[in-house]
């Protein structure tokens, strides 16, 4: 456990986010150029429909470009969203990644202090047996 263990937990739900908010905008983008397709299709066969018969096809023919122009401008704006999205999916991320290596960094910082304490403890403990076993030796001695 670290301190940074919450602001990571936040930081990977808005990767997360931004994730399924690409998805979406994907799906629309799909969907948009789709739409654009049929649109193409359905003018191309009315068109040649319009030549075979005898009536004015004006109205319509204004009406299939106005629609094919809020078409190219929800593909350009849904465009510009999912630029928006990538951009901020990059920060997310690399603040994640941030967030990540101070995390490990503490990590091994802690393991580090536990190990040094671990390693001092045997030292006194070693040094202690040394001067018990010295003091036995000077004893038999004097």
């Amino acid at each position: 456990m670290t301190p940074f263990d919450t602001a990571l937990r936040v930081q990977r739900r808005e990767v997360d986010a931004v994730k399924v908010s690409i998805s979406v905008e994907v799906e629309r983008i799909n969907t948009l150029e789709t739409q654009t397709r049929s649109h193409d299709a359905r003018m191309l066969q009315e068109r040649a429909l319009a030549y075979s018969l005898p009536f004015a096809s004006d109205a319509w023919t204004a009406r299939m470009k106005a629609e094919r122009a809020r078409l190219d401008e929800a593909a350009y704006l849904a465009q510009a969203r999912l630029g928006r999205l990538r951009a901020q999916a990059v920060e997310a991320y690399g603040t994640m990644r941030a967030i990540e290596g101070a995390a490990e960094r503490y990590e091994d910082e802690a393991e580090r202090t536990i190990a040094l304490a671990e390693q001092n403890a045997i030292d006194d403990i070693a040094a202690a047996r040394f001067l018990r076993a010295r003091a036995v030796v000077r004893k038999r001695s004097a």
